[in-house]
């Protein structure tokens, strides 16, 4: 039996398309910001007024979002594959893997677990994936809801049906409009695939859909597959080709400090050379890192009073670490030991390098 009914999706569909309705038009226009530090003013990296976000080659009706969709539980999931990718996250210590064959269709989910919303973004162009709280402050603690809105910065970007705001989708900043400038709680997100996911966590839930969708053209199997080389002219224009540290799609973790002003990649090569857990100094602070499996990253901002600890990762399956103080974590930062505190989530996701330098460019390359 499914977890959703077939009144709340068609309640919910229709809400969206009535908002979408009324909002159309209203995002041509909106408050002028104060320039983002973090973008550049040079002609290849389009500044954001002149980037094609508010003129998107897409009308917003091709990609709706996905909306509280239906789930099942494992011994239910014939429709899944063992080498399907998922973004797989733990919300109130409830796990949910969303198919990126699903995933891709939408780019965009609004979906709640244990009555907790979380909005999830995905690009199969840039392979970047992020979770956040929709729940932000000056909105008298209601959550928002999110569809693709246009592109800048390498990829597209979003926008929220209550205010019209324009978002990234992958830092949860907000680019202009009148909750800028505004920023949402990072959830953190595990990249794998399914049969790992499902190892780890057997008590999983998991997006259900037709195996038609496998079929359909816009997650062909050459863009289905991370890190592929072809990228939309459109996502060129407003993106930054020329710097080439690292290989267009060469796969990073991207992680900024708290005010959002300084910003670092971590080459997923270079993480694969680490003997044991990276500590690493950045912006007087250190940061924990580890790679999971073939594409997942678990990523922590170290508390003062932990920056002089040993950490070490104890078990693969179910993926845990400890330090030399007692302490005992899960991938999220989950604290395992009784009376223990969780680990800060570093604000950092994992993308391909173009995308994270268009949008940051002025970021180093950990090294």
């Amino acid at each position: 039996m499914l977890h959703r009914t077939l009144f709340d999706r068609t309640s919910f569909a229709l809400m969206g398309l009535l908002a979408l309705t009324l909002a159309t038009g209203a995002c041509g226009a909106s408050p002028t910001a104060d320039p983002d530090p973090q973008v550049s003013t040079e002609p290849q990296f389009k500044a954001w007024e002149e980037s094609l976000a508010l003129t998107s080659p897409f009308p917003r009706f091709i990609f709706l979002p996905l909306n509280n969709p239906d789930i099942v539980p494992v011994d239910m999931a014939s429709h899944m594959k063992a080498e399907d990718l998922v973004v797989g996250v733990v919300i109130d210590g409830q796990p949910r893997a969303y198919p990126l064959w699903v995933f891709g269709q939408y780019h965009v989910v609004n979906d709640t677990i244990n009555d907790v919303p979380i909005v999830l973004a995905y690009c199969e162009i840039c392979s970047g994936a992020s979770a956040f709280n929709p729940v932000v402050e000056g909105f008298d603690g209601q959550s928002l809801s999110f569809q693709i809105h246009g592109i800048a910065r390498g990829t597209f970007t979003v926008y929220d049906y209550q205010t019209q705001t324009v978002w990234s989708p992958f830092t949860g900043r907000t680019l202009e409009g009148s909750m800028h400038p505004s920023k949402m709680e990072r959830i953190p997100v595990i990249m794998e695939t399914w049969k790992d996911w499902a190892a780890r966590y057997p008590e999983t839930e998991v997006l259900f859909a037709s195996s038609r969708f496998r079929e359909r053209e816009h997650m062909s199997v050459a863009q289905a597959a991370l890190g592929h080389e072809y990228i939309p002219q459109g996502f060129i224009d407003v993106g930054n080709m020329s710097d080439t540290r690292l290989a267009h799609n060469a796969f990073v973790f991207g992680v900024t400090n708290e005010s959002g002003d300084q910003s670092i990649a971590f080459p997923l090569e270079f993480l694969d050379q680490q003997e044991g857990m990276l500590k690493y100094p950045f912006d007087d602070a250190q940061y924990l890192l580890q790679r999971v499996n073939d594409y997942g990253v678990v990523g922590f901002r170290l508390r003062k009073d932990q920056e002089d600890n040993d950490f070490q990762v104890t078990s693969d399956n179910p993926f845990q670490m400890a330090d030399d103080q007692g302490g005992s974590w899960d991938e999220f930062g989950r604290a395992l030991n009784e009376g223990g505190e969780d680990l800060l989530p570093a604000d950092g996701y994992f993308t391909e390098w173009y995308e994270w330098i268009s949008g940051y460019p002025e970021s180093g390359v950990a090294n």
